[in-house]
């Protein structure tokens, strides 16, 4: 999915802009952030990349379709899943199966595919043999991950994630995490918001956005070490960049900028 944005625009009624004069090129078949704080306008614009609130002003194309036409919506309708920051506003029925199955039925998918398809879904994300499981039962995580494998189950070209990490803990983190590299590896699209620089550190492309709109693009390794913009977009500098700094300030130049804790140790253990 290659997604452009011009001069895009939205707000609430008469409201202070949401989003205003935002303009951005996501590539296709890559892992995208949109990194930046609470309030910045992150959920905002994934819900009008998405078409669940109407452009403004400005113009959104996906893989060339404007999504203010009714073709447009339709694309999107087809090829986009979403899993939002509580995935119990996602579910409808109280068993994984069967709410897997919903989907898949309004999508007209034959009941002869369907249990193949729910059975690669949930392998996909570490659930197999949950098929029978109340939804009430699960954790955090697993309950994020059985909303991805709704999604996976009608194979849609592009995921999206809005902040589907924040609410759960280290663990459960972990896993999610390590759900989403398993599928960047299947060349989806996937397009993680976050307002938590360490999600942004192994993305292959990033926004960044600050006071509504979006102030940064390229790759982490372009955005991440310019401190300048991580502060103007008020979020936090990863740790092993400050280091980098900190140790510049003390005159000990590494050779590159560390993204990871690994390559900090690296770096400095390269050091002559």
């Amino acid at each position: 999915m290659a997604c452009i944005a011009s001069e895009l625009y939205f707000q609430y009624n008469k409201n202070q802009p949401i989003l205003e004069n935002v303009n951005f090129s996501i590539p296709a078949g890559k892992y995208t952030v949109i990194l930046g704080k609470n309030g910045c306008g992150k959920s905002t614009l994934i819900k009008v990349i998405m078409g669940l609130l109407p452009v403004s002003d400005g113009k959104v194309i996906v893989n060339n379709f404007d999504i203010s036409t009714q073709k447009g919506i339709f694309y999107l309708r087809k090829h986009f899943g979403i899993v939002f920051q509580n995935p119990d506003n996602q579910f409808v029925s109280p068993v994984l199966e069967d709410d897997i199955r919903f989907g898949l039925d309004n999508h007209k998918i034959s009941k002869s595919e369907q249990a193949a398809r729910i059975e690669d879904a949930l392998n996909q994300v570490y659930l197999q043999g949950f098929e029978k499981r109340n939804i009430a039962t699960l954790s955090g995580g697993q309950k994020q991950r059985a909303a991805i494998a709704g999604i996976l189950a009608l194979e849609e070209d592009v995921l999206i994630f809005d902040e589907a990490t924040s609410m759960l803990d280290p663990d459960g983190k972990t896993k999610m995490i390590q759900c989403i590299k398993d599928l960047r590896s299947k060349k989806r699209s996937i397009i993680m918001v976050t307002q938590n620089t360490e999600d942004a550190v192994d993305a292959d492309y990033i926004l960044l956005m600050a006071e509504h709109q979006v102030i940064a693009e390229g790759t982490p390794k372009e955005i991440l070490p310019n401190i300048a913009l991580l502060k103007k977009a008020g979020v936090q500098i990863p740790f092993p960049i400050k280091v980098y700094y900190d140790l510049k300030h003390q005159g000990i130049a590494l050779n590159n900028c560390p993204l990871t804790n690994q390559d900090l140790f690296e770096a400095i253990c390269n050091l002559n």
